[in-house]
């Protein structure tokens, strides 16, 4: 090896590391079908990870969606409530409604004679 008094400190420092490493063996590399087996695992573990998010996802949008067709009471509607099924119906008295068509039909106005031109479909 080293002579101590030749390098000093730092051949005895060189000297004790290369007693280190001598004395231990190399580690063992993984092969190649171990780290593929590995990671089809990762693979197959982050699939189903993935695959059972959405399907939490989906049941949930369709939860959802499911209430919200549900009938509710909407804020800009009143709830009436229905007459039980035993009552009489109800009877009308009083004046009656007015109809909803006028009585008289409405004049249409027509231009006077003073026009210059000539209004589509008239005779020339």
């Amino acid at each position: 090896m080293y002579d101590s008094d030749e390098y000093g400190e730092g051949g005895r420092v060189r000297g004790a590391f290369e007693a280190i490493l001598d004395g231990s063996r190399e580690p063992a590399l993984p092969s190649v079908t171990d780290a593929a087996v590995a990671g089809g695992r990762r693979i197959r573990r982050r699939r189903t990870a993935v695959s059972g998010a959405v399907g939490v996802l989906v049941a949930a949008v369709l939860t959802a969606g499911a209430v919200a067709a549900l009938p509710g009471e909407d804020p800009g509607r009143s709830s009436v409530p229905l007459a039980p099924v035993s009552s009489p119906p109800p009877t009308t008295t009083g004046p009656a409604s007015p109809s909803a068509a006028p009585s008289e039909p409405s004049a249409v106005p027509t231009p006077s004679g003073g026009m210059t031109g000539n209004a589509p479909g008239d005779a020339p």
